[in-house]
């Protein structure tokens, strides 16, 4: 699959895409304290931060300096230019998941949002996750798992989008797995919980969403058929309620570093 967040327009349709309302990275910041004590923190990496959507409010939520590393310089950029002006306690980097470049044992959480299925190699990711946390530190995995995927409203008008989410994201099982028994660091599982964030307050605003195409499946498949699923997709949408909220599951991973 092409990679999908190289061009900085795309990067910004991202940004817009998946925004989160602030009551849904409340929700997830709660979650996240309530298995990682704040005072064993002091220092995060946002691996895979993306356009930056959670790398502030970590830095707030925990008091402590975040540094946000991301592959794609598209991405880095929109992060940079919309989030300079705003905190100081933040570092940006380029680099990968496979490569962190960061001192061994800097940093005391490493929170990864929607990257694991990203990953070019897991097993080498999971060898520079253990390298750069503290002995004792924590690795929190955000990510969808394939449990889920039919729970997705969107996912069901887009034929070839669902085939890709289908091959690439990781079940429960193959998340802590892969962290607690493939990889030769090791790991222990202290938490595992699914949440169900609001994503739109609307089904108006849900497909608005999805339109903007800033979601990596989508961008990956034929232009034509996006507009055949977008159309359908808006068919859909039309029928429903006014004033019904979407929610959609992610899962919540919380490992221990030995």
């Amino acid at each position: 699959m092409k990679n999908a967040y190289q061009e900085i327009k795309t990067a910004g349709r991202y940004d817009l895409a998946r925004a989160l309302p602030a009551e849904t990275k409340a929700l997830w910041l709660d979650a996240l304290k309530s298995s990682i004590p704040v005072k064993d923190v002091r220092t995060i990496l946002d691996l895979g931060c993306g356009t930056g959507r959670f790398t502030r409010a970590l830095s707030e939520a925990f008091g402590c300096p975040a540094i946000g590393v991301e592959p794609s310089r598209a991405m880095l950029d929109v992060a940079k230019e919309q989030k300079s002006n705003d905190f100081s306690t933040v570092l940006w980097k380029a680099g990968q998941a496979e490569a962190i470049p960061l001192e061994a044992q800097s940093v005391d959480l490493v929170f990864m949002s929607q990257v694991f299925h990203h990953l070019v190699n897991a097993r080498k990711a999971f060898e520079e996750i253990a390298r750069v946390l503290t002995p004792g530190g924590y690795l929190a995995i955000r990510n969808g798992t394939l449990e889920h995927n039919s729970k997705l409203l969107w996912l069901k008008f887009f034929t070839e989008a669902q085939k890709i989410e289908d091959e690439r994201t990781p079940s429960a099982h193959d998340v802590q797995n892969l962290v607690c028994n493939q990889s030769s660091q090791r790991f222990e599982m202290i938490s595992h919980r699914v949440i169900h964030q609001l994503f739109a307050a609307s089904y108006a605003e849900y497909y608005e969403k999805i339109s903007r195409r800033g979601l990596s499946a989508l961008i990956a498949i034929s232009d034509e058929a996006f507009q055949h699923g977008l159309e359908q997709f808006k068919q859909w949408v039309s029928t429903q309620p006014a004033g019904v909220a979407v929610y959609e599951p992610v899962d919540l991973f919380v490992f221990k570093k030995a």
